[in-house]
């Protein structure tokens, strides 16, 4: 049964069940035949019904009208940050103006959310750029550089490599993003020594070619 027709069978009921009490009474009192009391309760519930649903409906409207406005929201199309709750029509009560602001403030959260992942990937975007772009440089220099040493090809091709491995690493920390964002993080006992080793293997060598010692204490 949907609200509206719960909020008026409420209505109906109050407004029928005291002249239920009172025809009852006066037909147990023997104030008069049965059959006027009987005639008057049926017109009694057909204009409770009637008060019951015009009630119930005047009540949801502004519920309905909220109702109208996130469906709206949910087919619109265009940018997140362009989403707006429609004014209503007409003031609504208190409670309605509260669940509005409320969701309001939903949006305008998820808003944020976007804005932050959209500066996020162009971020990483960029960072993968970068590497990505020397790399076809320092290939297309090499291409034509018959002229260079064996220690020179070498310099390059190292330099090549840590450009290459640095987009390795943005994309594993996507994958990784991706993966987090894709199930519901679960705690668990983490070695934090193991952790600090396992990185000191992976950043040993680049540390190295920079002139940098790493070392795993505690």
């Amino acid at each position: 049964m949907s609200l509206r027709a719960r909020l008026a069978l409420v209505i109906a009921l109050l407004a029928f069940l005291p002249n239920l009490v009172l025809a009852l009474t006066l037909g147990l009192m023997g104030e008069g035949p049965w059959l006027p009391l009987v005639l008057w309760l049926l017109l009694i519930a057909l204009v409770s019904g009637a008060v019951g649903y015009f009630l119930a409906r005047s009540l949801l409207r502004p519920l309905e009208e909220l109702t109208r406005a996130l469906a709206y929201l949910s087919v619109k199309e265009g940018p997140v940050n362009a989403l707006r709750l429609p004014a209503p029509k007409e003031p609504p009560p208190m409670e309605i103006t509260l669940l509005r602001a409320r969701f309001g403030e939903l949006l305008q959260r998820l808003q944020r959310l976007m804005e932050a992942r959209e500066a996020f990937y162009g971020a990483l975007a960029h960072d993968l750029k970068t590497p990505l772009l020397s790399a076809i440089r320092a290939l297309e220099y090499l291409e034509r550089a018959d002229h260079l040493g064996r220690e020179k090809r070498v310099e390059l091709l190292l330099a090549l490599r840590g450009e290459l491995f640095q987009a390795h690493l943005l994309v594993e920390n996507l994958l990784a993003l991706s993966r987090l964002e894709a199930r519901t993080p679960q705690r668990e006992t983490l070695n934090l020594r193991a952790l600090a080793e396992d990185l000191l293997l992976r950043y040993r060598e680049e540390a190295g070619r920079r002139g940098l010692g790493l070392t795993v204490e505690g």
